[in-house]
């Protein structure tokens, strides 16, 4: 999905706040499970939330992408990562905290996978354990044929990026156009990435199906809501 992005990846979302965000979140982990002590982050990019996360708790991630994966392990050379989907990883452990951040949880794509991947976190989860998952767009949230452009001013990088959202039946569709300029050149490539349009219903029965009733934050961490719960003891 970043096979061409993952090196800037982090430029792309300059604007994003991940140690607040990241502050935010262990105060609410700790509000549910104040003994908590260690957390997996699913669909950890490049790790920059774990690099904040982990002066709290003893924290790992997982992404399917390696080359997130790679500066991720570059940023936090400390932690444990793990290449994984997050609808089938198994790992041998268990964890006081699983988190799904930034709207990661779209890439599963179809409402199957949606509860399979919340139904296998909640499996890496201790009893009592705590797990949140910021959503992508409801349906109704979602506008097709909107243009958008994004930019990147960084002394050394610049890059442009744009798309028109489109949709194919119960996913969102991006061909993002790319261009990049350093001091080497000129760039331009395009990536397509694509994640599933769920229903705050679909969302709630997938926690309900995975045995946590869930509770929903409509700012969240990064103004897309969050949906979190913990497991039953």
């Amino acid at each position: 999905m970043f096979k061409k992005t993952a090196t800037f990846y982090d430029a792309l979302y300059h604007f994003k706040d991940y140690e607040e965000a990241s502050e935010k979140l262990v105060t609410l982990i700790k509000q549910y499970r104040p003994e908590a002590k260690t957390l997996l982050d699913v669909g950890c990019g490049t790790g920059k939330h774990l690099s904040f996360l982990s002066r709290h708790l003893q924290a790992e991630g997982l992404d399917l992408d390696l080359g997130l994966l790679e500066v991720a392990r570059k940023r936090c050379p400390d932690l444990t990562f793990y290449h994984g989907d997050m609808c089938q990883f198994q790992l041998d452990q268990q964890y006081d905290a699983v988190v799904c951040l930034f709207s990661s949880i779209g890439y599963v794509q179809t409402k199957e996978n949606l509860s399979k991947a919340i139904q296998n976190m909640v499996n890496h989860l201790v009893s009592g354990g705590f797990l949140l998952i910021e959503p992508w767009l409801y349906p109704d949230q979602y506008w097709e044929k909107h243009l958008v452009a994004n930019y990147a001013d960084q002394p050394d990088l610049k890059i442009a990026w744009m798309y028109v959202q489109e949709r194919e039946g119960d996913t969102s569709l991006f061909d993002i156009h790319y261009q990049v300029g350093t001091k080497d050149g000129i760039e331009n490539f395009q990536e397509i990435h694509q994640m599933g349009l769920w229903s705050d219903q679909e969302y709630r029965d997938a926690f309900q199906k995975a045995g946590i009733e869930a509770h929903y934050d409509q700012k969240g961490l990064f103004g897309r809501g969050m949906y979190f719960g913990t497991k039953s003891k």
